[in-house]
């Protein structure tokens, strides 16, 4: 306990806050540089390549980052009818059968994009002149962090007691 009276944060939660607050930034920061260019390109007929390339990596980091962040939170796409019904026991294997499944084409995935990064990674891009790899590598940096976010998923469910399993209100029946 912390000198407030609430629970000290452990690292795995310190952890997770920092990787949604980064998300939240680069959120934030998009929603704020699209307004920008909007407000310049209509009012004032302003436009720059440089920041147009920005928000479109901005984008992409933000799109592949929320990989892990909906691991993490458990956000992804789940229809649980069946699941629900199921006892704990076959509760616990189904969910580790899933992170499982998420983990091998997770790492599909990372594998081909860092072998895409490595491969048209030299070209310099047209707005901020840099080498596209550091564009593209936001893929398998992003997926790679997925992956660990798996593993750590999958550890939870294979270590969460019983009663994380067990039918709760709300469940179908």
């Amino acid at each position: 306990m912390s000198d407030t009276g609430k629970p000290r944060k452990s690292v795995g939660e310190w952890i997770i806050s920092i990787y949604t607050g980064i998300g939240a930034v680069a959120m934030g920061l998009l929603a704020v540089m699209v307004i920008f260019t909007v407000i310049c390109r209509y009012c004032f007929s302003l436009s720059w390549k440089q920041v147009s390339e920005f928000n479109v990596t901005l984008f992409a980091f933000t799109t592949f980052w929320g990989l892990g962040l909906n691991v993490l939170k458990d956000e992804h796409v789940a229809i649980n009818m069946l699941y629900d019904v199921l006892p704990p026991a076959v509760k616990r294997a189904v969910r580790c059968l899933i992170l499982v499944i998420m983990l091998a084409v997770d790492c599909v995935f990372t594998r081909f994009a860092w072998e895409y990064t490595q491969k048209m990674g030299m070209q310099i891009s047209q707005g901020m002149e840099i080498p596209m790899r550091y564009m593209y590598g936001i893929m398998p940096v992003c997926g790679a962090l997925a992956a660990v976010c798996i593993v750590a998923k999958l550890i939870l469910a294979l270590r969460a007691p019983r009663s994380a399993y067990e039918a709760k209100e709300g469940d179908a029946k």
